[in-house]
């Protein structure tokens, strides 16, 4: 504790004495441009800026380079100045990337810097494919190729069809991707385009596919440059930098051709590369293909032990899908260790997570929805004003063509404002109805395949294991937990079938005279059945009462009531029983389990509302209760404490 408390004391030392460094580094040049004429500062900035791409004062030198190339109205400098800045912030601030690039498209245009317009527009389109706003891209990609067929710059045309490619990846469309890529691939060499230029579009490939031709293009591209003595071939990228990208597209190709010996070479080699030019792998990437190899060499400890980390790691970096792929290889690996209790458990843990992710990223679409929404009513508001202005302006001119024109256009254009305003306010209406109708139709889709997959899922992997499984006890549990799954579905189904019928009022009733007593002890002794043990079912006396109502569906209200106290309550007791006033009778059923926070009492009669997400059940029996109640003529109600237990009321008039 003491040698970390130290450190950290050392660390923070540092960083005060770098910034005081750079504090005092960015007063002296204050002081020495002072001195220097007009002309001389652009060029000293500018030195400096390219001299310290790199360094923490870099985007400080691009600012001071704008400011002053501003102040001497020097487009040349304010380009650089603008090309720094929007490269700084491409993977910090998008938004402010596209502010600065609205600035510098023009200065671009006028000074026929088009090669740089082109990149920062190619940048700004694989931040839109980032960010998921889909509907600008190929707006942005169309305006890419046209500016550079106008200028006649056949690179820009690849760069566009490059970021298509990224963006045709990005939604899932791989083959369209990949032919694209191979397409402009194939221009590129026929052209004898820069070999960095390649280098690009063969990473993006070897994201994609791991195969040897693109392999040996990339160490066809290394073995040129070392022939020729070329060991940088831009600022960021320099020869080492591009063998260890090829010995670790290398290493993933022969994880997947299940070659251990060549994929071990090439992470030898990627560690060689690191100790020799001092350079740092990615370690999500390394650990991912150490984790790979242990598993094809049967070093099974060793790769758990990578897992673990990695899990930790891709959970506070928030990245669940990769999560689930180490997850699922987790379950791989404990099955060929012949452990299948733990394989089935993480098997689960993954399908849980995956179901998880695809519900999270349901409602993150439906948000952007909700936001787009949002700015499409701004911008109807916007026209509608614009609307409103032109209106004006016209009834000005009018105006002073006479009083009586003046007159009759007015009381016409009234008649038509009034006219289009009642039409419009019905179109919107019912365009928001439609909206409303069609989101709640969107929603009850999403969590309907949430709730089917659940269920399915669970039967799915437990169905493939079940068969290999040779233990007795643990087929019959793996058994067991598919049967209740199958319960779960076919309930699940009934729901719908239910909640459909009750939407559609095609639900049909039989009212006869029922005998409540009777009826009630029927429910006892159906309901006696499911009790758990440290749980006791009661039903308290209740008067002989005649009551006109159908029977099936009351026995569902309340067979419904029971089933959900039973999944909430571990001990005590469930109560039940009905009570008669004067004019009305209160069915009634009470229980000693966990109770209802008071911010959810009103929610647990809306559809797949489950007070905890390891309940069981879909959500839907309270929702079809309530309405088969209403249906019936009566109201339900709820009174509730958390951790003391719930009391749900039937209420009939008589």
């Amino acid at each position: 504790m003491k040698n970390t408390l130290l450190f950290i004391c050392f660390i923070l030392t540092q960083i005060s004495v770098v910034s005081k460094a750079v504090a005092n580094d960015l007063d002296d040049l204050r002081q020495e441009l002072k001195n220097l004429p007009d002309s001389s500062k652009l060029i000293r900035l500018n030195e400096l800026l390219y001299q310290n791409n790199r360094n923490i004062v870099f985007k400080t030198y691009a600012d001071m380079l704008l400011e002053e190339a501003q102040k001497q109205k020097n487009d040349h400098y304010k380009g650089n100045a603008l090309l720094s800045i929007m490269r700084y912030y491409y993977s910090r601030n998008p938004d402010s990337l596209r502010f600065y690039l609205k600035q510098a498209e023009p200065i671009y245009l006028a000074t026929n810097r088009i090669v740089d317009l082109c990149r920062v527009k190619g940048w700004n389109i694989y931040t839109l494919v980032n960010a998921g706003t889909h509907d600008q891209v190929i707006k942005e990609v169309e305006s890419l190729k046209e500016l550079a067929t106008r200028f006649n710059y056949q690179e820009g045309i690849d760069m566009a069809n490059q970021a298509l490619a990224n963006f045709y990846f990005n939604i899932g469309l791989k083959e369209e991707g990949v032919s694209l890529c191979r397409e402009i691939l194939q221009g590129m060499e026929e052209r004898g385009v820069s070999r960095i230029r390649r280098y690009y579009l063969l990473r993006l490939l070897l994201n994609q596919e791991s195969k040897q031709e693109y392999l040996f293009k990339l160490d066809t591209c290394i073995k040129n440059c070392e022939k020729e003595g070329i060991t940088q071939l831009d600022t960021e990228h320099s020869l080492p930098v591009l063998k260890q990208s090829y010995h670790l597209y290398s290493a993933q190709y022969y994880i997947n051709q299940k070659d251990p010996a060549l994929t071990y070479f090439h992470l030898q080699k990627l560690d060689e590369l690191e100790q020799q030019y001092n350079m740092n792998t990615e370690r999500l990437m390394k650990s991912f293909l150490w984790m790979h190899y242990y598993n094809l060499v049967g070093k099974y400890d060793k790769a758990l032990a990578i897992i673990d980390w990695l899990k930790q790691t891709l959970s506070d970096n928030k990245r669940f899908n990769d999560w689930i792929k180490v997850e699922d290889i987790r379950a791989d690996i404990y099955y060929k260790m012949g452990k299948g209790m733990e394989s089935a458990k993480a098997y689960r843990d993954s399908k849980v997570v995956h179901d998880s992710v695809i519900q999270a990223q349901y409602y993150e679409d439906l948000a952007k929805l909700r936001t787009q929404r949002e700015v499409d009513k701004l911008e109807l508001q916007s026209k509608e004003l614009e609307l409103e202005a032109e209106k004006s302006r016209a009834r000005s001119w009018v105006f002073g063509g006479g009083a009586i024109v003046l007159l009759l256009l007015c009381g016409v254009l009234g008649f038509l404002a009034y006219s289009r305003h009642r039409y419009g306010a019905r179109l919107k209406i019912a365009k928001e109805k439609a909206e409303e109708a069609d989101h709640l139709k969107s929603a009850f889709l999403a969590n309907m395949n949430h709730e089917i997959r659940t269920p399915l899922n669970a039967i799915v992997g437990f169905s493939q294991v079940i068969a290999e499984e040779s233990d007795i006890e643990t087929r019959r549990e793996f058994a067991k937990i598919i049967q209740n799954n199958n319960e779960l579905l076919q309930r699940l189904i009934e729901d719908v079938l239910d909640i459909s019928k009750i939407e559609s009022n095609t639900l049909t009733f039989v009212f006869t005279d029922q005998d409540l007593q009777a009826l009630m002890k029927d429910i006892h002794s159906v309901i006696s059945l499911r009790m758990p043990e440290n749980v006791e079912l009661l039903l308290d006396d209740c008067p002989r009462f005649t009551f006109h109502t159908d029977r099936n569906r009351l026995t569902q209200v309340l067979t419904n009531l029971l089933t959900n106290a039973i999944k909430h309550t571990h001990e005590g007791y469930i109560r039940f029983g009905y009570k008669v006033a004067a004019d009305e009778i209160c069915f009634y059923v009470t229980d000693t389990g966990e109770g209802i926070p008071e911010d959810q009492l009103e929610r647990v009669f809306d559809r797949f509302v489950k007070l905890t997400e390891w309940t069981t059940g879909v959500g839907l029996g309270l929702a079809i209760s309530k309405a088969l109640v209403t249906k019936l003529g009566g109201r339900m109600e709820v009174r509730s404490k958390q951790g003391e237990g719930s009391t749900f009321s039937v209420i009939f008039p008589v």
